[in-house]
């Protein structure tokens, strides 16, 4: 399969065009784009997602830190443990489990 550089002519049936970013995202940083490209400078566009708090346009950097806070073990377990409490099936499910233990 042949590469095609972005301002390079691309001919033939299954060429893959690279870009300096990816598809979908944007650049505060003015052309001709500089590599490496900071994720300061690149927004995400996509939907907002609820469980993070990622917002449309936010930027990729804050991005990453919301994502890294939900992968903390603790925050992870405590929402573990908060389910539950509040849900008395999933505490049945859990008792049973933990009585199947050696």
């Amino acid at each position: 399969m042949a590469k095609c550089l972005p301002n390079m002519p691309c001919y033939g049936g299954e060429v893959k065009i690279y870009t300096t970013y990816p598809r979908g995202c944007t650049s505060s940083q003015s052309s001709p784009y500089t590599f490496p490209i900071s994720s300061d400078n690149l927004s995400y566009t996509g939907p907002n997602l609820p469980y993070t708090g990622i917002q449309t346009d936010m930027d990729l950097t804050e991005a990453l830190q919301r994502i890294d806070v939900q992968l903390n073990p603790e925050i992870i377990f405590e929402l573990f443990m908060t389910a539950i409490e509040q849900n008395p099936s999933l505490f049945t499910q859990l008792c049973e489990k933990l009585a199947e233990c050696p």
